[in-house]
């Protein structure tokens, strides 16, 4: 009885798989990856895919300058926003009104700092100077380097300015009068970036080496990191001494950097020598394209290869990688009270922000290309954007409403769109709606469908969008009247899309002919009289769940097995919706007009014909492939190739001798070998059942269906002598004669 009831449940299952009917395709449970190849728009996202709100970026004020590289901040909240290409220092009060408040004479502002009297000192290049600004265009020189570039500003609690500058990797201390002296002298070419320690050590952050060096009042250096990277573009320490370091490549992991170099007088119109400035004048429409993919890695050594990667340094001088990516660049860093780290990015203009467990989400996009600063103020964050030079602001609330638009998805053909789902979580009383558009070109232009009506019913709607092969989702979300800040609500996840391709014909596109007498046999995927019965298949799926498109498909390649006889064939097979394909063989004979089946339902791309199956002759064969299995009845498609003729032959050769004459001690013969189907490949001969002696046809090349051959043997000793013939031809087979002498 039991046995009994295992063969029911074998029988219920067989039935059960195919039986089914096809399935839809699904775009579903998009990864943070793939969402962050969307636009988001006052919306942020998480490291696990949610969608929520954003906290409000607004324009907080327009340079109308290409670049922002340097902002600082005073104490009546005054911003202080430094640009280039043409040496602008713009003030903007706390209400977000501004006006230049000073024009330096070269042509970069990379550096701003404000002494203990919120005096601003401006670092410009090159040719670099330091000035003082006491107010509005009434500057005077400070210092002068005599250095190219001046890449970072510092003060001391004692009103020193140290001064980090290129090409000579030479950081400057400069005391209240104007005074300077070297402070540290680096191996490297630029002095990057600056900060502070509370014990009152400095920190430079050095490219093209890419280190971050620990300077103790005294001007002794240790070098903490040396990274993988060509630049140390920001630092920052947090309240418990931990050190974050942004570190940029352009081409990942970097040769050797080259020794330092004196600087020159000659004005520039060279690029820029650091890596992310050059990124920032270069990347234009590049940089829309990219594919902002991060992680977040475990060591340091995950950042071989990345564009841009964050090191947290701890005390105790162990390095940790917090973030890496070899897409995004990273141009700037700041520490939230709560331990989390802010990272301005470029590329889409994203600020990022990495959690305690290394968690990365998307806080929101700009609608600049780059963001190249982040300043933090109470529970505000400014952010200066680039390619054009302007500053946002962000605010600790929820946005009002904000959009998050998906990339262009591709259904690989013309497709029908079924029904759009998704979940919304943490309700608090706003909405969230979707829409959707299709069209026949990559890029969405003019001739796609505008966006459709909302979908408001989030457990499923059917999608309006005409048939098309490209489709676009996009979610507006609106705040509800008790969503304001702390943790996000009407949290948008799980979208689901529904579509169902355009059938396609399949292709054979080719037709592989074996060498005679080479058999293919299928490798078994388990071992013989293995009986598997569970309740899942091989993918995880149950066993009686519906059938897919490219599934059940064979990866493992037959083995050539030598069998008499055989003639085995093998075909490959495309189908562009990736369905499920099954075979049918036909053969047909010279001068036949109608195809014969040989075989059909078969799941394999190679075939055998066992000797004997057909008779000798000349034949063509024609596979045709079916979509069958992936389709629903009625509605499948075939394609079809046919082979070149090739030759059944399962005689022997007939070898026969023409004439001999003992001529001395040498025997001079001829014989002719001949087949009725295909021709004959070789002729030898042998004496004495020895060694076998190829032998050439007598007009020099064996290509007919009959050759004669003519053969002159060795001196042979007195007496007897049996002289073997044979002749084989293509198909493998061989036919012999013999001739028996007698030599006096």
């Amino acid at each position: 009885m039991r046995y009994k009831v295992i063969l029911v449940l074998i029988v219920c299952l067989a039935v059960s798989i195919t039986a089914t009917a096809v399935t839809p395709q699904f775009w579903e449970n998009f990864t943070q990856e793939e969402l962050l190849k969307g636009t988001l728009t006052r919306v942020s996202l998480s490291s696990d895919g949610k969608l929520f709100l954003a906290p409000p970026y607004d324009l907080f004020y327009d340079t109308g300058q290409p670049y922002v590289f340097s902002v600082a901040r005073d104490r009546s909240g005054n911003l202080y926003v430094g640009t280039g290409h043409e040496g602008k220092v713009f003030k903007v009060d706390p209400q977000g009104k501004g006006s230049v408040y000073f024009q330096a004479k070269e042509l970069d502002v990379f550096a701003l700092a404000l002494d203990s009297s919120d005096v601003l000192y401006v670092g410009t290049s090159p040719d670099g100077k330091v000035y003082k600004v006491t107010a509005p265009n009434q500057a005077t020189e400070f210092c002068n380097p005599e250095d190219k570039y001046i890449w970072s500003l510092l003060f001391d609690e004692a009103g020193n300015l140290y001064v980090g500058s290129g090409a000579r990797g030479i950081i400057y201390k400069v005391d209240k009068s104007g005074k300077k002296s070297t402070f540290y002298d680096s191996d490297d070419t630029h002095i990057v970036s600056l900060a502070r320690e509370s014990n009152g050590n400095v920190l430079a952050g050095t490219s093209p080496g890419g280190t971050v060096l620990q300077i103790n009042p005294q001007g002794r250096a240790f070098t903490l990191l040396d990274s993988p990277m060509e630049e140390i573009r920001a630092l920052a320490v947090d309240r418990f001494g931990t050190i974050y370091a942004v570190a940029s490549s352009s081409k990942g992991l970097v040769p050797p950097a080259p020794p330092k170099t004196e600087p020159t007088t000659e004005a520039t119109s060279e690029a820029l020598p650091l890596v992310t400035i050059q990124a920032l004048t270069s990347l234009a429409e590049k940089s829309k394209e990219s594919r902002s993919s991060v992680s977040a890695p475990g060591g340091e050594k995950d950042s071989a290869g990345s564009k841009s990667s964050i090191y947290a340094l701890s005390k105790d001088g162990s390095v940790e990688t917090l973030f890496t990516s070899r897409d995004q660049m990273i141009y700037d860093l700041l520490v939230r009270p709560d331990g989390s780290v802010l990272a301005a990015a470029g590329g889409k203009g994203r600020i990022l922000s990495i959690d305690t467990a290394k968690q990365v989400s998307v806080i929101t996009d700009s609608p600049e290309e780059q963001i190249t600063r982040l300043l933090l103020s109470g529970d505000e964050i400014f952010a200066a954007g680039s390619n054009q030079g302007r500053i946002y602001r962000l605010q600790s609330q929820r946005a009002q409403t904000g959009t998050f638009e998906s990339k262009v998805l591709d259904a690989k053909t013309v497709a029908s769109w079924g029904k759009i789902a998704w979940v919304v979580t943490n309700a608090s009383g706003g909405t969230v709606e979707t829409v959707s558009r299709s069209g026949n070109t990559e890029k969405p232009d003019s001739s796609w469908s505008d966006w459709s009506t909302p979908y408001t019913e989030s457990e499923g709607q059917q999608i309006t969008s005409p048939k098309a092969r490209y489709f676009q989702w996009r979610a507006t979300f609106k705040r509800g009247r008790s969503q304001t800040a702390g943790a996000p609500s009407d949290v948008f996840e799980r979208v689901r899309i529904a579509y169902l391709q355009q059938n396609l014909r399949p292709q054979v596109t080719s037709i592989n002919l074996l060498p005679p007498g080479i058999t293919l046999q299928k490798i078994p995927s388990l071992p013989s009289g293995t009986i598997g019965l569970g309740s899942s298949g091989t993918d995880g799926a149950p066993v009686s769940s519906p059938r897919e498109r490219g599934k059940d498909k064979q990866t493992l390649p037959p083995r050539q097995v030598a069998q008499p006889g055989a003639q085995a064939f093998s075909w490959k097979a495309t189908d562009d919706n990736e369905d499920t394909l099954e075979y049918s063989i036909y053969f047909r004979g010279e001068g036949e007009t109608d195809w014969k089946l040989l075989e059909k339902n078969v799941n394999d791309t190679f075939y055998t014909l066992e000797s004997g199956a057909l008779p000798d002759g000349v034949y063509t064969l024609k596979v045709v492939a079916s979509d069958a299995p992936s389709n629903p009845y009625g509605k499948a498609l075939i394609g079809e190739l046919v082979s070149k003729p090739f030759v059944i032959n399962n005689s022997t050769p007939l070898v026969e001798i023409a004439q001999h004459k003992i001529t001395g001690k040498k025997v001079d013969l001829q014989f002719r070998a001949r087949v009725a189907t295909g021709r004959i490949a070789s002729g030898e001969f042998s004496i004495d059942g020895g060694e076998w002696f190829l032998v050439f046809p007598v007009d020099g090349i064996a290509d007919s269906a009959q050759e004669e051959f003519q053969v002159t043997t060795p001196e042979l000793t007195t007496g007897e002598h049996s002289i073997g013939l044979r002749a084989g031809d293509t198909a493998g087979n061989t036919g012999s004669a013999k001739l028996v002498v007698r030599i006096p």
